[in-house]
């Protein structure tokens, strides 16, 4: 056990990882990724890998877009292999709300110099054969749009790549303290003992605000079960068959492997307090629900042309983190010097991971504010979501209705 760092970051998702090996290859000294599981192992690996570059803040987008750009260059980058299909994505709506919606990500998409344009059926038929046009208003297509077969290969990818550029990763290592000295950090204590370390990133996913909450920081967020499948082989779908998103519906799709990965926003998600949940647990112990999908997979049965009695291969969930304006929590603590969060990810945090981890990286080895990150600073919420009720409430809607928020250029629109 080492008994000092330069940095230490609390869990080994997407977020943490990426940090950890954006720091390592900024050669910060010192870099300690630390988790209470097995490195890469929580609700990162269980997501859908499904990038979206059009999202509802523009800074939001950028980072998005950039992660595009890192992940078409991850292996020459970082020497780990990564797996990705650049299929392009196709958002349907069906209704007055969500044609409104996408039309307005279409104007968004452009102004950030993204090629995205509308379609006719036909075009959407050669992009996403699986796709059929019944009740279908309105289509848009973003060509650049990809996705990361494999959502493993990434985290555990920048994880490896840390540790060889010389970051420690103690995984199996609970953090059980935070040390603050003349307010700031001075510490982690473990069950192995103590690191001495001037700074401290929480990102331990859905454990982050119990993380914050030892020194009473408290991090606006709830975790939130997240669900998806993936069907045995489909006859004629192919890897580049497009990303497919049905808007009013909350629900999408890509291939995988020869299957159909499917999942989608329930509007009524079950919500997680991990300081109830039981000792030891971890996400691979999460309850989970295959007729929830099966509702979602039956709201776009006109729309999603396969055979029903195709069996599922794989049922997987997650825990994501949801924040109240639908924006993640990134950068410095106020008041807390050393302290940084890298949390909330809402459903979205893996394709966005590569940029957050070189901005945050950024951020701290130099100790200057990133512009990139100043939307998503702790610092934008007060008081109003100290109550735990009204709290959940706020991130349970942003969940609900993940596909109908339109654009803004503000994060409180």
């Amino acid at each position: 056990m080492i008994s000092e760092a330069g940095v230490v970051i609390i869990g080994s998702g997407a977020f943490g990882s990426s940090t950890a090996y954006h720091l390592a290859a900024r050669g910060c000294e010192g870099v300690v990724l630390i988790d209470a599981h097995e490195i890469a192992s929580q609700t990162s690996p269980r997501a859908a890998g499904l990038t979206k570059q059009i999202r509802p803040h523009p800074d939001l987008s950028r980072l998005a877009i950039r992660s595009v750009e890192k992940i078409l260059h991850f292996t020459e980058e970082t020497g780990r292999p990564l797996v990705f299909v650049q299929s392009g994505s196709v958002s349907i709506a069906r209704g007055t709300q969500d044609d409104a919606v996408i039309r307005a990500e279409l104007v968004a998409g452009r102004a950030l110099g993204l090629e995205t344009y509308a379609i006719s059926y036909d075009e959407m038929s050669l992009a996403a054969p699986l796709i059929r046009a019944r009740d279908v208003s309105f289509i848009a297509y973003t060509p650049s749009d990809l996705y990361v077969e494999d959502p493993r290969e990434l985290v555990l990818g920048y994880a490896e790549a840390a540790a060889h550029r010389r970051a420690v990763l103690l995984p199996e290592t609970p953090v059980t303290a935070i040390g603050i000295e003349e307010g700031r950090v001075a510490k982690v204590v473990t069950a192995e003992g103590e690191i001495r370390t001037p700074v401290v990133v929480d990102a331990a996913g859905a454990w982050s605000r119990l993380v914050a909450a030892q020194i009473g920081v408290r991090v606006p967020l709830v975790p939130v079960r997240h669900q998806l499948y993936i069907t045995d082989t489909v006859p004629g779908l192919t890897r580049d068959h497009a990303i497919c998103r049905v808007y009013d519906a909350r629900v999408y799709l890509r291939p995988h492997r020869g299957g159909l990965l499917l999942g989608g926003y329930e509007r009524d998600p079950a919500v997680y307090e991990m300081s109830a949940v039981p000792p030891g647990f971890q996400v691979s112990d999460l309850p989970l629900e295959i007729t929830v999908l099966e509702r979602l997979a039956q709201s776009v049965q006109h729309q999603v042309s396969i055979d029903e009695r195709i069996a599922v291969r794989e049922h997987r969930g997650g825990l994501p983190t949801m924040t109240p304006d639908g924006l993640p929590i990134i950068g410095a603590v106020p008041g807390v010097a050393g302290l940084y969060v890298a949390s909330g990810c809402c459903v979205g945090g893996l394709s966005i991971s590569p940029a957050v981890g070189e901005a945050l990286a950024e951020m701290v080895h130099t100790g200057r504010p990133a512009p990139s990150l100043g939307a998503f600073s702790i610092g934008r919420f007060g008081h109003q979501y100290d109550a735990d009720p009204v709290l959940r409430d706020a991130c349970v809607q942003q969940y609900a209705e993940r596909y109908l928020v339109a654009p803004s250029d503000s994060p409180s629109a």
